[in-house]
């Protein structure tokens, strides 16, 4: 039917239709009464169960009338996906001489609220609500359910199983893209799926899942062969041997674009194209995830002098940070936000006093936010107060570039991070960073938490111009790439609390 219909399987579509097509030879009916797919998006699961739809209502396996129903999230979204798609794929198609007609009329119903397609042998695909009534009143031989991942309770599934119960041979066929933790029907199937895959009985519920695996990366291209199956090695596609027609769907290059059309909602990428359930905190947590940030917490931390201050302000202007960064007596790095609070006049005669204190290696500062506004007076202040270094040098700010924002914010993800990147920053040397999790954590935390990073040049920064108090975390950033590029000094005295 797939070959007809002009779109040749590819191979997981025809191992799915191949097992989930089983017939027990005991009993004559279909060996596997419910059939469950969840796979990245735009694998070619719509067309392998319309493939299977129409199988149902043509092949002479079956006693026909067969009475086939597809559903969508909405029956708007059902009607659009037919209406748009799949009515026109199959007009163009071999297939079109298997429909019923009237005269030069194929009985192709795109009429609201009746849409169906009818086949010579009496056989027919309708499309159905979502509601619980949806089926009632309609003996059912087979119905799909298409992104169950949107269900949030049991109102469609209700609406066809009674459908179905009085035929022995009916059949679910379920396919999705992964959900949220609202999908409450998908989870249930996933889980109910994966424990039928470890039973393993041949029969009841046929499962199947490409996903990508805990603690995915997805800047790992080479990872995605692993778990996406529609993903062609070599565009334009040539994959299929000798008398096949069959071709992927999917490239890098596409999915290049999606991730980077993507780059503010990470955890939306990685559901729909790593096949990864996403959750209220996974969705918040958008760099790292809580439990990479939470064991990099540490309220004994300390660090030897010297240290690299940073300060940066909020692009609304309304707080300020400044942050410290230096080395603990593991080689590790320490970090701490000295001070945050709202945005005032205070900023720099604070800086000042902890300069004259603590005798830092450098401050640094970004220049391309809000905290520009304060980098000649700070200079000012510091050089009136004959504030020097640690080497005995006179202090000055140090504004950071571009492309020096990127490296630190590198720097970090590197420092914190489960996950390896591709090029990982060499002058870190492997060390972690630890931050002082009893000074300002709060507000650290909630910066971290629900900040996302934007593209700059090859690598990537925070993204400050929100309404968010950036301020800690790009401080603390700022701080890291200070001291990890400073001119290297022999620590001295043991730098401790700024209490």
């Amino acid at each position: 039917m797939a070959d007809k219909l002009g779109q040749p399987f590819m191979p997981w579509q025809r191992l799915v239709a191949d097992v989930g097509g089983e017939i027990d030879p005991l009993t004559g009916l279909p060996a596997y009464r419910e059939v469950i797919v969840t796979i990245p998006r735009q694998s070619g699961k719509t067309t392998l169960f319309l493939s299977w739809q129409i199988n149902r209502c043509v092949s002479r396996r079956w006693q026909h009338p067969q009475r086939s129903a597809f559903t969508a999230q909405t029956g708007k979204d059902a009607r659009d996906k037919w209406i748009d798609e799949l009515f026109p794929l199959i007009r163009n198609s071999a297939l079109k001489s298997l429909i019923s007609s009237k005269g030069s009329r194929l009985e192709i119903n795109e009429g609201m609220g009746n849409e169906c397609i009818k086949f010579k042998t009496g056989s027919l695909i309708r499309l159905l609500s979502t509601s619980t009534s949806s089926g009632h009143s309609k003996t059912l031989h087979q119905a799909v359910m298409d992104e169950v991942w949107h269900d949030t309770d049991d109102r469609r599934e209700q609406g066809l199983r009674p459908a179905m119960i009085t035929i022995q041979d009916a059949q679910l066929l379920v396919c999705s893209t992964a959900g949220t933790d609202d999908s409450l029907v998908l989870n249930r199937k996933v889980e109910a799926g994966r424990e039928s895959v470890l039973a393993d009985t041949g029969s009841g519920v046929a499962y199947f899942e490409w996903s990508a695996p805990d603690g995915w990366d997805p800047a790992d291209e080479a990872s995605y062969f692993t778990f996406m199956p529609a993903l062609c090695p070599d565009p334009p596609c040539r994959c299929a041997p000798p008398g096949q027609k069959w071709r992927h769907t999917i490239t890098l290059a596409a999915l290049r674009a999606e991730r980077a059309a993507m780059e503010k909602i990470p955890g939306e990428y990685r559901r729909a194209y790593g096949n990864i359930k996403t959750s209220t905190t996974d969705e918040i947590w958008q760099v790292f995830t809580q439990a990479e940030w939470n064991n990099a917490g540490d309220p004994e931390s300390q660090a030897n002098d010297p240290v690299v201050f940073a300060v940066n302000t909020s692009w609304e202007r309304t707080h300020t940070s400044i942050a410290a960064v230096g080395e603990r007596a593991d080689a590790n790095l320490h970090g701490v936000i000295v001070e945050h609070r709202p945005h005032g006049d205070w900023v720099i005669p604070r800086m000042v006093e902890l300069a004259q204190k603590w005798r830092p290696a450098g401050i640094v500062l970004d220049p391309s936010g809000a905290t520009n506004s304060i980098t000649e007076e700070l200079d000012k202040a510091l050089a009136a107060a004959n504030v020097r270094d640690c080497v005995g040098e006179l202090l000055e700010v140090r504004t950071l570039t571009a492309r020096e924002a990127a490296a630190g914010w590198g720097m970090v993800y590197d420092a914190i991070s489960s996950q390896r990147r591709e090029n990982p920053d060499e002058q870190l040397a492997g060390r972690r960073l630890k931050w002082r999790s009893d000074m300002h954590a709060e507000a650290l935390t909630t910066s971290v938490k629900l900040g996302t990073k934007r593209s700059l040049g090859d690598g990537h920064a925070w993204e400050c111009k929100t309404s968010l108090d950036m301020s800690p975390v790009k401080a603390m950033t700022d701080a890291v790439f200070g001291f990890v590029t400073r001119p290297v000094v022999t620590p001295t005295a043991f730098f401790g609390s700024f209490r």
